[in-house]
């Protein structure tokens, strides 16, 4: 069940967090899944005449434009430049649960998205303040193993742990209210409840929990149930362009169409992460996945679809071109 789908991350992250040997290898695995999942989105927009032409000029000078970015300040500074990727991965992995959030609300007809924004964003916050209010970043870091970069930024954020303990009480106070809210809110509809979504959320607010009492196992499954959903995302976007012209239409229509395609790309995006981890230098491996997971942005719109809207995943998540199920 997609709503469930970060628990058994989880919980084999949690089980196996005593065994270094074994938590590497799934963090690594974790990685991989993050790593493979991004790139997905240029096939979608490339190989889509009718995807690319929606924002055909973005689409062409974006690659170029985001290149040059991380290139320019990776030689100005490649800590920031690694601190503001892992800042904004954290919020698009949010984001997409509230859009997926926001899928179920339209079809219920409520108008919530401001306030579970604000709540899903509070609710990622209190793990953030926990750990670095108790001063566990720099010992997290460590038994991830995930390299000086992120042990330097590790140590910066392990400074701001009496600002942390001191906005905590703050942040979860705002987080009890929203959640107050959305949940008055929910059950005044006239549709009443809404079991997909009440679960979605409720799932997600476990989430967070979880990650407030072994973050290691909360990341792995925040992160690696991102990637899940948006596999299923795009699996349902695939199965879209059997209605449309393109190379991409034509392989959608294709008895085997779409296992063809993501065996395809599986292989490619393992061909790429070794030869970036094996042969290519740490700078380059650095440019070369920050450029990617920039690129990820467009998948904001190569979701579209004209004549309908939708708040985050614009037009594909409206009811007429569902992008997923439920």
């Amino acid at each position: 069940m997609l709503a469930l789908s970060w628990l058994p991350l989880a919980l084999v992250g949690h089980l196996v967090e005593g065994d270094r040997h074994l938590l590497a290898v799934l963090v690594a695995a974790v990685m991989f899944l993050s790593f493979a999942h991004q790139p997905l989105t240029l096939p979608l927009v490339y190989a889509s005449p009718w995807r690319l032409a929606t924002h055909r000029r973005l689409f062409l000078w974006c690659p170029v434009v985001a290149l040059a970015v991380v290139v320019l300040f990776s030689q100005v500074n490649l800590l920031l430049v690694a601190v503001v990727g892992a800042l904004w991965n954290a919020e698009h992995t949010l984001m997409q649960r509230y859009g997926i959030a926001r899928i179920y609300g339209r079809k219920a007809g409520d108008d919530q998205g401001r306030v579970e924004k604000l709540m899903f964003l509070s609710w990622l916050v209190i793990p953030l303040l926990w750990v670095a209010g108790r001063g566990e970043i720099p010992a997290i870091v460590a038994r991830l193993n995930t390299g000086n970069i992120d042990g330097t930024a590790a140590d910066l954020l392990a400074r701001l742990s009496t600002e942390a303990r001191f906005a905590l009480p703050v942040v979860a106070a705002v987080a009890v209210y929203l959640s107050g809210r959305w949940l008055v809110t929910e059950r005044g509809l006239d549709s009443g409840l809404n079991p997909g979504k009440c679960l979605y959320v409720a799932s997600t607010a476990a989430l967070f929990a979880f990650a407030v009492v072994d973050p290691i196992a909360g990341v792995i499954g925040f992160v690696g149930s991102h990637s899940i959903e948006y596999f299923v995302l795009v699996n349902r976007s695939v199965a879209s362009e059997t209605r449309h012209e393109g190379t991409l239409g034509k392989i959608a229509r294709l008895r085997y169409g779409r296992l063809c395609f993501f065996v395809a790309y599986g292989a490619a995006a393992v061909g790429l992460f070794y030869l970036l981890f094996r042969v290519t230098s740490p700078r380059v491996l650095l440019v070369t996945v920050l450029t990617i997971g920039a690129l990820h942005l467009l998948r904001r719109l190569h979701l579209e679809a004209p004549a309908s809207r939708c708040s985050y995943f614009p037009r594909c998540l409206s009811r007429r071109r569902s992008c997923i199920p439920g």
